[in-house]
């Protein structure tokens, strides 16, 4: 994967003395604490992740479909004339340029050697959440009609009571993005989490993390019937690069129909 800091982590090495948390009540604890735990990609130069509050979950909800049928009519088309190029599908559908993801993907392939295993883990994602703030602050200026996830997200951001910010906008683009290219690129490789640093010191299920803790927060978790997760740590886990029912296995599983329709039709 390219954009999954905790798959690519453990894929290529342990880290001695990174924390693994796990369970719907840490990990939601830690959802709800942004501030102590932050996005560990801020290592790398991106993005802090914002918390997932009502106003971000309403307006994914207003610019992502609900249901598959709801995908495969909004971006069926789409995804059939992209004919495969996943770049252009991304471009599409979610509004960042293929060029853009040409751009990430050979400069993280380029810094891929030595140096800090988690920083390197997270600099994929760090170097596209930079790149897609750059792209949401010029679309924002140019005033697109909505045609796009990104154009759409831009036009709502303003409704009801609370905006949501450019920044904020752009982390959510971000998050999409990578959903989608690491979906469609790679089977799940049986993790879906995040990385996160502790910015000043924390209790977290009696035992106490020191500030500058690299962690790693493991958002997979089976939900206990009786008790649901948060919606913060639900509206995570859909966002999760390769997250089974994400919004990456939305446009997965339109790629796959697409695939079919094409072998059909030869």
């Amino acid at each position: 994967m390219l954009f999954d800091p905790a798959a690519n982590l453990i894929r290529a090495e342990p880290v001695v003395g990174l924390p693994v948390i796990a369970g719907d009540a840490a990990v939601g604890q830690v959802c709800c604490d942004p501030e102590a735990f932050a996005d560990v990609t801020t290592l790398a130069g991106g993005l802090a992740a914002p918390l997932l509050d009502p106003r971000l979950r309403g307006l994914l909800r207003l610019v992502w479909p609900g249901t598959h049928a709801q995908a495969r009519l909004l971006w069926g088309r789409r995804v059939q004339g992209a004919r495969g190029d996943l770049a252009a599908v991304v471009g599409e559908i979610v509004g960042v340029p293929g060029s853009v993801l040409r751009r990430v993907t050979v400069r993280c392939q380029d810094g891929q050697r030595g140096g800090d295993p988690v920083v390197r883990a997270a600099a994929p994602l760090a170097v596209l959440q930079a790149e897609v703030a750059r792209l949401v602050h010029e679309r924002a200026a140019e005033g697109r009609r909505p045609e796009t996830v990104l154009d759409e997200l831009l036009f709502w951001r303003g409704a009801g009571r609370d905006s949501v910010s450019l920044n904020e906008v752009a982390w959510l683009v971000s998050a999409l993005t990578a959903a989608v290219w690491d979906a469609a690129h790679t089977a799940r490789a049986g993790v879906v989490g995040w990385l996160r640093v502790t910015t000043q010191a924390v209790v977290l299920g009696g035992v106490r993390i020191p500030g500058g803790t690299r962690c790693l927060l493991l958002v997979d978790a089976v939900e206990p019937r009786e008790q649901p997760a948060r919606p913060a740590l639900r509206a995570l886990r859909w966002l999760a690069p390769a997250a089974p029912e994400g919004a990456g296995a939305t446009v997965a599983r339109l790629l796959g129909d697409g695939s079919a329709a094409l072998q059909q039709a030869a």
